[in-house]
């Protein structure tokens, strides 16, 4: 079985010397603006400018500025990406299992993740999390040994998996509010209480409401229509 490789942000790996100093020169650039505390200055352009490089020297190795933002946090957080990617494929395994168990574990796993990017990057991640795109960084990555969507789809493939009698149109829908949650209340748990992504009475009540969530019986699950 083939090992993963590790997690970049890059659209391609610099292979040259100059093009490893370009890269290089771009995501200090991204350290410098991030470290000036200035959100509105976190562009594209603004990050080429001060790098040094044209803006389609930029775009040769970054699709956006959340690439680069992903791609520092990453360089300086030394096991992350592996342990991003190790995640994925434990929840790719253990969600034909158990529908509960794999929610459950879906909210350690993203509260963690949080908690461990909190105490590596502080204030700047407090600041920019938002902005960071895991899920895409992680279906590029793993796409080749694990079969990953996005997570509405991945919840949705979960709920007919282990309710097959479930409408796909009903699970779409549920699936959607489910990611919704997740993401939004982690977030805002982020921004306003992060102190709470540590603690279980939060980790259980979140679970609670997604698996509720999940296993709610409604008269059209079966035929497609949107419930009332």
């Amino acid at each position: 079985m083939n090992t993963p490789g590790p997690l970049q942000a890059t659209r391609r790996q610099p292979r040259q010397a100059r093009s490893r100093m370009l890269v290089a020169s771009i995501r200090q650039a991204c350290r410098q603006i991030l470290q000036q505390g200035d959100a509105t200055k976190l562009t594209a352009r603004h990050i080429a400018e001060k790098a040094g490089v044209t803006i389609g020297s930029f775009y040769q190795y970054y699709s956006n500025k959340e690439a680069v933002l992903l791609d520092v946090l990453l360089e300086d957080a030394p096991g992350e990406a592996d342990r991003l990617a190790a995640e994925t494929r434990y929840l790719g395994t253990l969600r034909w299992q158990s529908l509960e168990e794999t929610l459950r574990e879906l909210v350690l796993v993203t509260c963690r993740r949080h908690q461990r990017l909190l105490e590596q990057h502080g204030d700047i991640y407090q600041r920019y999390h938002r902005d960071i795109q895991f899920d895409n960084l992680i279906q590029s990555s793993v796409s080749r040994y694990v079969s990953i969507e996005s997570l509405q789809e991945w919840l949705q493939e979960l709920l007919l998996h282990h309710q097959p009698r479930l409408h796909r149109d009903s699970a779409a829908l549920r699936a959607f509010t489910i990611a919704s949650a997740l993401t939004d209340i982690t977030a805002r748990a982020v921004d306003e209480r992060p102190e709470w992504l540590a603690s279980p009475e939060f980790q259980n009540e979140l679970q609670r409401l997604l698996l509720n969530h999940a296993t709610l019986t409604t008269a059209s699950d079966n035929k497609g229509n949107v419930a009332p």
